[in-house]
C-alpha cells in the first residue's frame, strides 16, 4: 500500500495550488485527477490580486503575469448590441502596462497599489495551471498523477485509505494518507459520497464556450481591441475574452431555454455576433452552467474539500477560481499543523468556520453581478433601431449598465474578506470595517487579510513575511517579544520574528505587536504581550 500525507483529488487550478502550498511548506502529496493532462480551454481569466500575492511567495508570479495579455493591450469593457451594432457602455482602462506602473501618477491606480503588490492579472486559467504544474514538477515531495481517479475511500480516526484507479491500466491501487482534501470540481464525487448538499441557487443560466482562433476578428469590426466584449442582443447575449492581444478568443454565448449546447454551429455563431464571414478556426468546445451554491459542510473529520467542491459561480466577476485557491491556502497550513503536531483540535474545523461564509458572501456577489447583466440581455433588434422608443431604451440601458463597474470595481470582495467567526481568531475591542464589495479599506484588524505597504522600492512586507507565523514588531525592545517567541517554541508553534522600524508601517497596523497568520491573515494585535501569552497561541492553533 502506497503511504503520503496528503491525497489530493482533482488537478484544475485549487488541486493544484493546494499541492504547491502544501510541497513549499514541506509536506508531501499525491495529486490524482482522471483527465489525461490540463485542460486547455480557458475558462477564468482574471487572477485576483490576493492569488497572485500567495503565488509570489512561491516565485511562479512574474511568469503568470507574462503568460496574460500583453501589457500595452488596452484593458477596456465594452457593452454592446452586437458587434455589428451599437456601443452601449464602456469602461475605459489604460493599458496592463501602465496599470502596472507604481509611479503612475493617477489617483486611482496609485491607491489601488498600496493595497497589494498587483493589480488583478489578466491570464487564462489554463494558462495559470500550466504554470503552476511546471513549478510542481520542480518539487520531489509531489506525486502528480494524470489518468487517475479516485474510485472510494473510507476513514478512521488516525487517516483515510483510498482507491485510486489507473484508467489506461485498469489496475486500482490503494493509498494511505493522513488527509484526503477533493478539489474535484463542481460534480464533487467526494461530496456526493458523503451525503453534503448544497445552498442556494442552481441552473440560473446555460452557456456554450467556444475557444477559436481568427486573427483578423479585431480588424473586422469597430469597437477596437478591447479586453472583453459584452454583447447584449438576445441572440448573442453572452461576453466574449481576448486572451492574446488579438488573435485568440472565448465565445461564452448564452443558450436560449431548451437549446442544446452541442447543437449550436460554432462558426455561425461567432460570424452571427460580428456580422461578417472571416477565416476562424474553432480549437474546443465546452458546455457550463451558471450556479450561485454552497455546501453545508465544507469537511467531514479527515476527509477535505475545496474549490468547485464547495461552492459553484457564476463566472462574473471573476471569484470563482479566486476563492478556490483562499480555500486552498487556508486548509493547507492547517493540515502542515496537524500532520506536524502543533495543531489544535479545533483547527480543522475553524476552516469551515472561516472560509463557508466567504463561499456565501462571493457566490451572492458574484450571482448578483450576472442577474444584472442578464437583465439587459433580453431584448432583441430594438436595440439598433433608429426610432424614439429605441433611443429612449438604450439611455435607460446605459444607465443600468453603469452597475457593471463591479465586474471590474471589486477590490472589497477579493482583499475585504473577513473572518469574524473563526475560534482561532482573537478580536480586539475596534469597530469592524464596513464590507463593500467594491471598495477595500485597508485594516489590520484581527480576521482581516494583513495590508501590504512597500517598504522599499519592489520590496513588499509580505516578502519578509515567515512561511508559517510571524510576530511582527514596531518597537526597538525585543524582550517581550522574545519572551512570547520562547513560549511558541515550548508548544511547537513555528513562528518567525519581525522587527520592522517604518511609521507608515505601523500606522497600517496600529498596534506594536501584531502575529500574521501562515495564510497571510491576521491573529492578534495588542500594545503589550500579556504575562501568559500562552493563552494567545494556543487559542491562534485551535487548542
Amino acid at each position: 500500500m502506497k503511504e503520503v500525507s496528503v491525497l489530493i483529488s482533482g488537478g484544475g487550478s485549487v488541486g493544484l495550488s493546494l499541492a504547491a502550498e502544501l510541497g513549499w511548506r514541506n509536506i508531501d502529496c499525491m495529486v490524482v485527477e482522471q483527465s489525461a493532462g490540463l485542460n486547455n480551454h480557458p475558462r477564468a481569466n482574471a487572477v485576483a490580486n490576493r492569488t497572485m500575492e500567495y503565488y509570489r511567495r512561491w516565485g511562479i508570479d512574474k511568469a503568470i503575469t507574462e503568460a496574460g495579455i500583453p501589457p500595452d493591450h488596452p484593458a477596456d469593457y465594452y457593452w454592446v448590441s452586437s458587434l455589428h451594432g451599437r456601443q452601449l457602455h464602456r469602461i475605459s482602462l489604460p493599458p496592463f502596462k501602465k496599470i502596472r506602473e507604481v509611479k503612475d501618477t493617477g489617483g486611482y491606480v496609485k491607491e489601488e497599489h498600496t493595497w497589494s503588490p498587483y493589480l488583478k492579472t489578466i491570464t487564462g486559467q489554463n494558462e495559470v495551471e500550466e504554470v503552476i504544474l511546471n513549478y510542481i514538477y520542480t518539487m520531489s515531495n509531489i506525486s502528480m498523477n494524470f489518468n487517475c481517479s479516485l474510485e472510494s475511500f473510507a476513514q478512521d480516526s488516525l487517516g483515510v485509505t483510498s482507491k485510486i484507479k489507473n484508467i489506461k491500466s485498469g489496475v486500482i491501487e490503494e493509498v494511505r494518507s493522513k488527509y484526503l482534501i477533493a478539489c474535484d470540481g463542481g460534480k464533487s464525487m467526494v461530496r456526493e459520497k458523503l451525503n453534503i448538499g448544497l445552498s442556494g441557487r442552481a441552473d440560473m443560466a446555460k452557456f456554450v464556450s467556444i475557444y477559436f482562433k481568427a486573427p483578423d476578428f479585431m480588424k473586422s469590426h469597430k469597437f477596437g481591441t478591447a479586453n472583453i466584449f459584452f454583447p447584449l442582443h438576445k441572440d448573442y447575449a453572452g461576453f466574449l475574452l481576448n486572451w492574446d492581444g488579438g488573435t485568440t478568443f472565448t465565445y461564452h454565448l448564452m443558450l436560449k431555454p431548451g437549446q442544446l449546447w452541442n447543437e449550436v454551429d460554432a462558426k455561425d455563431s461567432i460570424e452571427n455576433v460580428l456580422g461578417k464571414s472571416i477565416d476562424i478556426n474553432i480549437l474546443s468546445i465546452q458546455p457550463w452552467s451558471a450556479h450561485a451554491l454552497v455546501a453545508d459542510k465544507y469537511h467531514d473529520k479527515r476527509v477535505i474539500m475545496a474549490g468547485d467542491a464547495v461552492h459553484l459561480f457564476t463566472p462574473t466577476g471573476g471569484f470563482g477560481m479566486n476563492t478556490g485557491v483562499s480555500d486552498a491556502i487556508d486548509i493547507a497550513w492547517k493540515v502542515q499543523a496537524m500532520i506536524e503536531g502543533w495543531g489544535g483540535t479545533k483547527l480543522i474545523d475553524s476552516y469551515f468556520d472561516e472560509r463557508h461564509s466567504i463561499g456565501v458572501r462571493n457566490t451572492k456577489e458574484a450571482a448578483d453581478c450576472f442577474d444584472q447583466l442578464n437583465s439587459v440581455m433580453q431584448y432583441g433588434d430594438i436595440l439598433d433601431e433608429d426610432s424614439e422608443r429605441a433611443e429612449k431604451l438604450r439611455e435607460e440601458l446605459s444607465c443600468n449598465l453603469k452597475e457593471q463597474d463591479k465586474l471590474i470595481a471589486s477590490s472589497g470582495t477579493l482583499l475585504g474578506y473577513r473572518y469574524n467567526n473563526s475560534s482561532i481568531i482573537i478580536p480586539d475591542d475596534t469597530e469592524e470595517t464596513i464590507d463593500n464589495p467594491r471598495k477595500y479599506i485597508p485594516t489590520a484588524r484581527p480576521g482581516h487579510r494583513a495590508p501590504h505597504i512597500w517598504l522599499e522600492e519592489g520590496v513588499s512586507i509580505y516578502d519578509k513575511f515567515g512561511k508559517n507565523f510571524t510576530l511582527l514588531v514596531f518597537k526597538e525592545d525585543l524582550k517581550e517579544a522574545k519572551k512570547l517567541i520562547s513560549e511558541a517554541n515550548s508548544i511547537g508553534l513555528p513562528i518567525h520574528l519581525l522587527q520592522i522600524n517604518d511609521k507608515d508601517a505601523l500606522s497600517l497596523y496600529v498596534n506594536l505587536y501584531v502575529i500574521i497568520r501562515p495564510d497571510l491573515m491576521v491573529a492578534w494585535r495588542s500594545d503589550i504581550i500579556p504575562e501568559n501569552s500562552n493563552d494567545i497561541l494556543n487559542k491562534i492553533i485551535g487548542n
